[in-house]
């Protein structure tokens, strides 16, 4: 079945292991360079590594994975976003911000955009999987609480004030609660958010079709050309999950 109409990619970026953007994962793909590399050690504890026990679910028994620790810099004020909010903000959203803007200057920059920005759409391809900050948040409120009572079950000499210092202890090592960390909670709010700040003010909306993601929101962002309801729609997605429990 032939389409509508023809549809043009006129502006493309990437921010993936050892490549900063398109050119360099171009390069990488070009000489054959093996991006996986060793964990970080600022990543996991060792005693998470256990290689000889692969049936405990607390264990981990690979030390090798795709990171972009030294590539991920965001200048978070280019966007409108205050550097004190960045601690509680879920880094996957600060990254498709960049890359997302990147793709725009791509495709030669924001007066490429329809005049009308009711006409200029996102689609978004990201997975409902464990956030840091859905981490911290389920840390905060269930973990504490069970940690302490285990400890009052085990330890019934402990004082109530005692329990409540190691409440306190264990919730401090997760960082202030900020209300900024509460936009990470809800997977559709990183479009959202990428939306405001690109001023995009078309459709904008996330698919979660496990790893065909990005080509099922590019599929959607056609869809959506081919309707005339965008002139132009941005596609794509993101995959950044550091989380060892994941």
């Amino acid at each position: 079945m032939s389409r509508a109409c023809p549809v043009a990619i006129v502006g493309m970026s990437v921010l993936l292991p050892g490549a900063r953007n398109l050119d360099a994962y171009w390069k990488n793909l070009v000489d054959g360079v093996d991006a996986i590399t060793e964990v970080p050690p600022h990543r996991w504890d060792e005693e998470f590594y256990s290689p000889d026990e692969r049936g405990r679910s607390d264990r981990v028994y690979c030390r090798r994975g795709g990171f972009i620790d030294d590539l991920a810099d965001v200048e978070v004020a280019e966007f409108g976003i205050m550097p004190n909010s960045v601690p509680s903000t879920e880094p996957d959203q600060l990254i498709a911000l960049r890359v997302a803007a990147q793709a725009i200057s791509d495709a030669g920059g924001t007066q490429q955009l329809p005049e009308d920005r009711q006409r200029a759409g996102v689609v978004f391809g990201r997975g409902g999987y464990l956030t840091p900050g859905l981490a911290r948040l389920d840390q905060r409120v269930r973990t504490a609480s069970q940690l302490v009572r285990t400890l009052g079950e085990l330890m019934p000499e402990l004082e109530p004030d005692r329990l409540e210092q190691v409440r306190e202890a264990f919730t401090d090592q997760l960082g202030p609660q900020a209300p900024e960390s509460a936009i990470g909670l809800v997977p559709n709010l990183a479009v959202s958010r990428l939306a405001n700040r690109l001023d995009l003010r078309g459709p904008a909306y996330t698919v979660d079709a496990a790893c065909a993601s990005s080509l099922i929101a590019v599929d959607h962002a056609v869809r959506e050309l081919e309707s005339h309801r965008c002139d132009t729609v941005l596609a794509g997605g993101v995959h950044h999950c550091h989380d060892i429990t994941f």
